[in-house]
């Protein structure tokens, strides 16, 4: 089959040119603004906020698709309600919306990061900027597989405790069955640790197969040598006392080298890049135990 690109306008806007086909969302001036404290600099707050822009861009070309009912669920036992929200339908955008070009906008002074004090402790920091977007299209519901995790809600010691203490966190376990052979893979972002970052948690040099067969139902970890522990992240790390965390289950019909780790951006473009793909997102809360 032969797709045949139509170009219908070219924008000219702050001396770029944009070529938009049938199938981009072009979106002008998106705008995004972040609170941050003082053991965050400029730098790294800049940065951060271009990350949430990024998600506000998705999330809007998205057209305002909501949340499944189940991470909707999920959310709402949060303490952080909202912004368990927001980073739901962050990451549900990832596999459905690709950004195509991104032009960072500059405010008067010639900066692309604007900053202004709050409080004598809190600054605010805001950016924006042009966006060419896709939507990718529409998986098929024949090539599909189911998938559960043990609990939505786990309660661990932080990465920092002794380890008497970290081995008693609690342990997740997914379980897959799949409508066709197909070959598995898990991705695993955790905001609260890095924002910018997804990495592969399955297959891993222990766990190597992940060919699945047809109406098989797998448990991963599928070895014994082996455990997922949901461990609460370093106290250093995180204030609060739960933090929410995100499955990606990708299924492909061919074998697919995956990298170790993509930033948002790179994941879009290659799960984008793959033919015969089935993708689902599962959430869960990790909360901070305290020691007895």
């Amino acid at each position: 089959m032969q797709f045949i690109r139509i170009f219908l306008i070219i924008i000219f806007y702050n001396s770029s040119v944009f070529a938009i086909t049938l199938n981009t969302i072009p979106l002008n001036g998106v705008t995004e603004s972040m609170q941050y404290g003082w053991e965050t600099s400029d730098k790294k707050a800049c940065k951060l906020v271009e990350t949430k822009l990024f998600d506000k861009a998705r999330i809007e070309a998205s057209g305002g698709e909501t949340i499944s009912a189940e991470s909707y669920k999920i959310c709402k036992s949060s303490k952080k309600v909202t912004e368990c929200k927001r980073r739901t339908s962050s990451f549900y955008s990832i596999a459905a919306i690709q950004i195509i070009k991104y032009e960072p906008l500059k405010f008067n002074n010639g900066k692309e990061c604007r900053f202004s004090e709050i409080t004598e402790d809190v600054n605010e920091v805001t950016r924006k900027g042009n966006f060419i977007l896709k939507k990718l299209p529409k998986q098929s519901d024949n090539f599909d597989f189911r998938f559960s995790i043990n609990k939505s809600e786990f309660f661990s010691y932080p990465l920092n405790s002794i380890n008497k203490l970290l081995n008693k966190n609690e342990k997740i376990n997914i379980s897959i069955e799949t409508m066709e052979d197909m070959y598995i893979t898990i991705f695993q972002w955790l905001p609260d640790q890095d924002m910018h970052t997804v990495r592969k948690l399955f297959p891993n040099s222990i766990d190597q197969d992940n060919f699945f067969k047809i109406k098989t139902k797998y448990t991963i970890p599928t070895s014994k040598h082996y455990s997922l522990r949901a461990d609460f992240p370093k106290e250093e790390i995180v204030l609060d006392d739960e933090v929410n965390e995100f499955l990606m289950y990708i299924g492909t019909k061919e074998y697919i080298d995956f990298f170790d780790s993509y930033n948002f951006t790179d994941f879009g473009k290659k799960l984008a890049s793959i033919k015969n793909l089935r993708q689902h997102q599962e959430s869960y809360i990790i909360h901070k135990r305290q020691p007895d």
